[in-house]
């Protein structure tokens, strides 16, 4: 399988925090096909050694679950109210399309929109909180809805929808992070086929969008000595954010030199420094353009891992430039997707973490 066919069979499952598994079922079926045995841990998060050497290991993740919405009451003439499930903008909400994933399957569900004929001068430029809106699955009474499947805790997706743009873009809902997840399915196969001489683990986390802690009892299980987190990086070259960064589609992929979250959690990541250099190290030896970034306002499953052991954790994430960040439409390029592989396979054979410096 490619890595453009890993990404879209990928993008096409639902898998909300909690809720990832039709995700890590597909990506447990594809390391087995490889004559990979993965663990499962009780949160269903993935993780497979690859290498026979011996030394401490490298763990490089990425995160399956996606940003969603949960209902939390079901009012008396069939609407779902509604809370967000990570980081889901709001401004985005009124007029979309999503499947509320109940035990019987999905429901298809819009999130209702105050008709344009009828809106107020007052109401045209407004963007009111999820608690405020509703999904719609055409029930009239809340009877109806029950019987429809609906209930409270039901967590909702965006409806699939995967697009291929001219010149290798991609467009689809849950690009965070299934292109990470994409890649380290192929990286999957390219170590499969040529394991490294010192161990390497790949692990895939869950709730990431919800907690940003999934990486943790990775660590707590393997030991590694370095963790290598991909995700995506929210690129800045739309007119919308001109001057306020420089990661643009097509440029490569990213090499995360600071992360803060800034909004009331003190979490992010400075990279360790010998880390970031062998990053760059594998970017030349591959010939892959790399772009540096630092933001404010972004946390990844990296954030909490260099403190997360007595000996510490060298860790760095490497971003995948992505337009539209956490909407229905989020954008990549395939090129940016393919070179973010390349710099994993070549750390893969080249790190020895018994010689990283802080």
């Amino acid at each position: 399988m490619s890595l453009a066919e890993h990404l879209r069979s990928l993008c096409a499952l639902s898998g909300p925090p909690g809720y990832e598994h039709a995700v890590v079922g597909h990506v447990r079926k594809h390391l087995q096909s490889l004559g990979l045995d993965a663990r499962q841990d009780r949160t269903g998060q993935l993780s497979v050694v690859i290498g026979t050497g011996t030394g401490e290991p490298t763990l490089i993740t990425a995160h399956l679950d996606e940003v969603a919405l949960v209902v939390h009451r079901v009012e008396e003439d069939g609407f779902l109210r509604i809370r967000r499930v990570g980081g889901v903008p709001e401004r985005l909400l009124p007029g979309s399309r999503f499947n509320v994933l109940t035990r019987h399957g999905p429901i298809p569900a819009v999130v209702g929109s105050l008709a344009h004929h009828l809106t107020p001068e007052t109401e045209k430029y407004v963007a009111h909180p999820a608690e405020d809106l509703y999904l719609d699955i055409g029930a009239r009474t809340r009877s109806e809805a029950l019987h429809i499947g609906a209930r409270v805790g039901d967590m909702a997706c965006t409806e699939r929808c995967f697009t291929e743009l001219p010149n290798g873009g991609v467009v689809s809902p849950a690009l965070d992070d299934r292109s990470g997840v994409a890649s380290l399915c192929e990286l999957a196969e390219r170590l499969a086929a040529a394991p490294p001489e010192r161990p390497v683990i790949l692990g895939f986390t869950t709730q990431e969008e919800f907690h940003v802690r999934g990486t943790l009892s990775l660590v707590a299980h393997h030991h590694p000595a370095a963790v290598v987190n991909v995700d995506v990086s929210p690129a800045t070259d739309t007119p919308d954010l001109d001057g306020t960064g420089n990661v643009a589609l097509g440029a490569g992929p990213v090499l995360n030199r600071l992360s803060f979250h800034g909004r009331g959690t003190l979490g992010g990541l400075i990279p360790h420094q010998g880390l970031a250099d062998a990053v760059e190290t594998a970017a030349t030896d591959t010939g892959t353009p790399l772009q540096l970034e630092t933001i404010i306002g972004l946390i990844t499953d990296a954030a909490f891992v260099p403190m997360s052991t007595a000996e510490g954790v060298a860790t760095v994430g490497i971003g995948i430039p992505c337009r539209y960040t956490h909407s229905s439409v989020e954008q990549i390029r395939m090129d940016d997707l393919i070179g973010c592989t390349d710099i994993l396979e070549s750390l893969a054979h080249s790190l020895d973490t018994s010689t990283l410096t802080w």
